[in-house]
């Protein structure tokens, strides 16, 4: 007999992501400053295609709210024809690194990293969607947005005049005020609805009813009146190839990260979740690279819709690939629904995530394991605020590199004297390497002459070729001199497990790993 109950899982948790994604698609869309058509098209192809192929069978992958600051910034400078050239192009490194095997090479950052960059872009799409929120413009950087945002906010709040900008306040903040109440209160089994969707549907019957001058959605009697396809001469007319090469790997870079952390969270969260790092890459490539082609936004893997999608109860891919379908026949035969939503609402969403994006735990917890990181991640968030996504994280790459480059080259020396008997300890700590040589070799020159020298290295995390080189020389010296040296090697032979201690002794053989 046919097992009906993982379809009926996967049927189910397909409804849930699709009345999800629709509302984040369209918002997103109209974040970055394009039609709705981009956002729509990405969470179809996310859907079916990425879906179909992906590493992960749980993951749901379509626009991101990450990804708006990189849109909005490559359309100020470049484009639009330049960005789904950009986005083509980012889909094919994609599949080329899936293909070499380098998925989990975007793995390799420092939480630090992530939390300053979710945070930095949090703090961003909040103050840039709130002004939308309130059917003003946002302006273009963070100092503009804030010096801005009192007027905005005192013009829309006060007087209460029930002009555009007041009509757009209450609607925004009636979303957001529904979301906050249903995830609180809504019982057990009403909480599958998506909050947001409840929101965005009362807060439509409310604009409509009253009969709301504020900003709709507008959409005409045919959706796929909109349909594009990448013009490859005008996108590569003018093509300054250095700036589109820098935007292709912001892309890749960005997109491929937030994919894999979020295979990650998955993986930790369901425990017959496995995912194949490479496959998923390849198959975030494929998707990228028809978002491109067909004028969408770039897809990445989502937190928010795949974890909804486990907690639907999904078993297969099926439910991922079933909610871009869902999507594709809405936008197909009900289009002028979407025109009954106004973008106060869909922005109030945004506003939240972004409220959402800051992870103030994470970020004490970063404060209490270690200032440093703490540090890394301040550097991070401020440079994306202040600069732009990209130099924020490159900013955030270099406080890491120093801050591991100075861990690594610190080494603390304590010598302790015992005059009566003529003895010295010295105590290392740390890492030696062939940089820390001449502030050892100035110590230990110091103590040359003392008859009984005990060198402790059980706190000795590191010590390169140089260093043990220098102090075995050292004490070879020493006991020609008839000097007594006694040397912990304890912590740096279980660093070095296969060095032939005997024959360094001899003739400071080579060291191996």
């Amino acid at each position: 007999m046919i097992n009906f109950a993982p379809f009926k899982k996967d049927f189910g948790a397909s409804v849930i992501i699709f009345l999800i994604a629709l509302p984040l698609a369209i918002g997103i869309s109209i974040a970055c400053g394009l039609n709705i058509y981009s956002g729509i098209v990405s969470a179809i192809i996310g859907g079916i295609v990425v879906g179909a192929l992906s590493g992960n069978s749980l993951q749901v992958s379509g626009p991101a709210a990450g990804l708006i600051l990189v849109v909005v910034d490559i359309i100020q400078t470049q484009g639009v024809e330049k960005l789904f050239l950009i986005i083509f192009l980012a889909g094919l490194v994609q599949i080329v690194f899936g293909l070499l095997s380098l998925g989990n090479w975007f793995r390799a950052i420092t939480p630090a990293i992530i939390q300053g960059m979710l945070a930095g872009i949090g703090i961003s799409i909040f103050l840039s969607q709130f002004h939308i929120m309130l059917d003003s413009k946002a302006s273009g950087t963070f100092l503009a947005n804030i010096s801005d945002l009192w007027s905005i906010i005192y013009n829309s709040v006060l007087p209460f005049d029930f002009s555009r900008h007041h009509m757009a306040c209450f609607i925004g903040f009636l979303t957001i005020l529904l979301i906050i109440l249903w995830d609180m209160y809504a019982h057990k089994k009403l909480k599958a609805i998506p909050s947001a969707l409840i929101a965005v549907i009362v807060s439509s019957c409310v604009a409509n009813l009253l009969n709301l001058d504020i900003n709709y959605i507008n959409v005409g009697q045919n959706f796929w009146s909109e349909f594009y396809f990448l013009d490859f001469p005008l996108a590569l007319e003018g093509a300054r190839w250095a700036n589109v090469g820098v935007a292709v790997l912001v892309v890749t870079f960005i997109a491929s990260a937030e994919t894999l952390l979020t295979s990650n969270a998955i993986d930790k969260m369901c425990e017959h979740s496995k995912t194949n790092y490479n496959k998923e890459i390849i198959a975030q490539g494929v998707g990228n690279s028809l978002s491109g082609l067909f004028g969408a936004l770039p897809v990445t893997g989502v937190i928010v819709r795949s974890a909804a999608n486990i907690d639907a109860g999904a078993k297969t891919r099926l439910s991922a690939i079933l909610h871009g379908v869902w999507v594709l026949i809405f936008v197909s035969l009900f289009p002028k629904i979407l025109n009954y939503i106004p973008i106060s609402a869909l922005a109030a969403i945004l506003v939240y995530t972004g409220y959402k994006l800051v992870d103030v735990n994470a970020a004490k917890y970063l404060f209490k394991v270690s200032r440093g990181e703490f540090t890394i991640y301040l550097i991070t968030l401020f440079a994306i605020l202040f600069t732009n996504l990209f130099e924020g994280i490159v900013l955030g790459f270099l406080a890491a590199l120093v801050k591991n480059a100075y861990k690594i080259m610190r080494v603390n020396l304590k010598i302790i004297e015992n005059k009566e008997d003529d003895s010295v300890l010295v105590m290392l700590c740390g890492n030696v390497t062939f940089l820390q040589l001449p502030s050892l070799i100035a110590a230990f020159e110091k103590i040359e002459g003392v008859k009984n020298v005990t060198i402790c290295a059980q706190r000795l995390y590191f010590m390169d070729h140089a260093g043990i080189d220098f102090i075995n020389s050292w004490e070879k010296k020493r006991q020609k001199s008839d000097l007594k040296t006694k040397i912990d090697w304890s912590k740096i032979r279980r660093t070095y497990p296969n060095f032939d201690w005997r024959k360094f002794h001899k003739d400071s053989g080579k060291m191996g790993h």
